[in-house]
């Protein structure tokens, strides 16, 4: 207790010196670190007790928040997150965290989850001190070296959508109802909580909207490990859309419920997580990967007969949309990426690559 104190104790004097520099800042037009260093270095120590190094952390902070917006004037929370450098905070192993404080240097126990199994040379950087619901928690940068990559023998694609939030070339699907029903619900909750606007509806509000994005991102981790852990175990690479300047039409109907989920942050996780396995990513064009026939290659509006049908207009090929939508981003990833590929891995009734 008498260290979570201090160090509790840290923040709130750490944000106390930002709050001042940040007002020197604003009122004298002085935005960069240099600058701030000339005019507030000395006050700061002397009027903080904070130590050399935390000082021109504190300079560094306001600095860096003024790099966008200079117009208002930024204040920091009381709690607000402070960084520890190298020089306020070391490691004697991977149990025990030295960490500066006002009151002076303190040896921490440290609790890693069971999951992370680090090695102390792979800790680098600086790490953020957060303070949040009465817990300190230290936000570490870990380096961990990329998997030994794989020589392909397929590809599996990916196709992410509104009803069914992913689905694999295999068919393989990661259907959307229950995400959707907790957004149902949610999305009622905070319609209600709005209508009250009392300080503890919107206390509510803000543990609803927490635990939402909790939801989100579990959800969002589970279907990006079994999609790498797949292509890992069939020795694929992995195709998915490039969306970068890419709007797609939505129904009116479907607008809040494809604005609500996180599909860049699917995305970022499969990404990050192929490449610790060594599996290559790779983007295709998303263009009428719902409208071709993965059997013909034939492209028709009226193709695409439901949500989750799909029956070629040309050739009479049907397949579920979103499982034929895979298969063809899986097919155009040998143009951007050519392998060679085993007949065994291609899915069944795609074009052949030569085509």
């Amino acid at each position: 207790q008498e260290q979570k104190a201090s160090l509790v104790k840290t923040i709130e004097i750490f944000n106390e010196a930002c709050n001042y520099i940040s007002q020197i800042a604003h009122k004298e037009k002085t935005f960069g670190q240099v600058g701030l260093h000339h005019i507030c270095y000395r006050y700061v120590r002397d009027t903080y007790g904070l130590s050399a190094q935390f000082a021109v952390r504190a300079i560094g902070k306001v600095s860096e928040s003024y790099r966008f917006e200079r117009s208002k004037l930024h204040v920091f929370k009381k709690h607000s997150a402070i960084v520890y450098d190298q020089r306020l905070l070391s490691f004697r192993n991977l149990s025990l965290a030295s960490m500066l404080t006002v009151s002076g240097r303190i040896k921490v126990p440290v609790v890693f989850g069971a999951y992370a199994k680090l090695e102390q040379r792979r800790i680098t950087g600086q790490a953020d001190l957060v303070y949040q619901k009465g817990n300190l928690f230290l936000c570490l940068v870990i380096e961990l070296p990329e998997g030994i990559p794989i020589k392909p023998t397929g590809v599996l694609g990916i196709d992410m959508g509104i009803v069914n939030i992913a689905t694999t070339s295999d068919g393989e699907i990661f259907s959307g109802k229950t995400v959707d029903a907790v957004r149902l619900r949610t999305t009622r909750l905070k319609s209600a909580l709005q209508k009250q606007g009392t300080k503890s509806a919107k206390r509510h509000l803000k543990k609803l909207s927490e635990r939402e994005r909790r939801f989100k991102k579990n959800v969002n981790h589970v279907i990006s490990k079994r999609i790498v852990l797949v292509a890992k175990d069939t020795e694929r690479a992995i195709a998915m859309e490039n969306l970068t300047g890419f709007r797609p039409t939505v129904r009116h109907s479907q607008r809040e419920q494809f604005g609500k989920w996180a599909f860049n942050q699917l995305r970022g996780f499969i990404e990050y997580k192929a490449k610790l396995s060594g599996i290559p990513v790779v983007a295709v064009d998303p263009r009428y990967t719902s409208q071709e026939c993965s059997q013909c290659g034939h492209i028709a509006r009226s193709n695409r007969k439901s949500q989750d049908t799909f029956l070629c207009s040309q050739c009479s090929f049907s397949l579920h949309a979103d499982h034929n939508a895979a298969i063809n981003i899986a097919s155009r990833a040998f143009v951007d990426m050519p392998i060679a590929v085993h007949p065994a891995f291609f899915p069944l009734g795609t074009a052949s690559p030569a085509l």
